[in-house]
């Protein structure tokens, strides 16, 4: 794990010093499937092409006796672009997603990984507030389970639709 977080240091260190141009770096907040309720950074570059986020999520509001927390690493790139007043507005892109989660309630503890590719669309609503939904398969690997009670049987699908909307500041 200390190798892959200096990975990532690495990474996002070089593109800010070699770059040609000013990299970019958000915080989002906003709501996923997998995720819950998400708040993470997201760091752009390559003219705003490419970018790469961590976010952390939870939820325990909607069922009460049902808890859960996410870690998700994404990567994103552009695949269209809209051109308005000499700007570069990247509107349309592809996120890879993997999202680390666990699910808990009165009757289970389950542990997976979610590997999600998804299509999203970014609209900005005002000079500094994006609004971005993405929508997708997710692909779940189950890595623990456990079975409180013997009162109810269930296993979670390991293809499931998957959406989030995230505001971005």
């Amino acid at each position: 794990m200390k190798y892959i977080l200096l990975s990532i240091k690495f990474f996002v260190l070089s593109h800010i010093l070699f770059a040609q141009e000013t990299p970019k770096l958000d915080f989002f907040l906003g709501y996923g499937f997998y995720d819950g309720f998400t708040i993470g950074s997201e760091y752009y570059f390559r003219e705003q092409m490419h970018s790469i986020s961590l976010s952390g999520g939870y939820e325990n509001l909607f069922r009460k006796e049902q808890e859960t927390f996410s870690l998700a690493f994404d990567y994103s790139f552009a695949i269209l672009k809209n051109s308005r007043n000499q700007l570069n507005n990247y509107n349309w892109h592809i996120d890879n997603r993997i999202v680390a989660w666990q699910l808990e309630d009165e009757f289970y503890l389950f542990r997976a990984v979610s590997v999600i590719p998804s299509v999203k669309r970014s609209i900005v609503l005002f000079n500094k507030i994006t609004v971005s939904l993405d929508v997708g398969p997710s692909f779940n690997i189950i890595l623990y389970n456990k079975r409180k009670t013997f009162e109810e049987v269930g296993w979670p699908y390991h293809i499931m639709p998957n959406f989030r909307l995230l505001f971005v500041l």
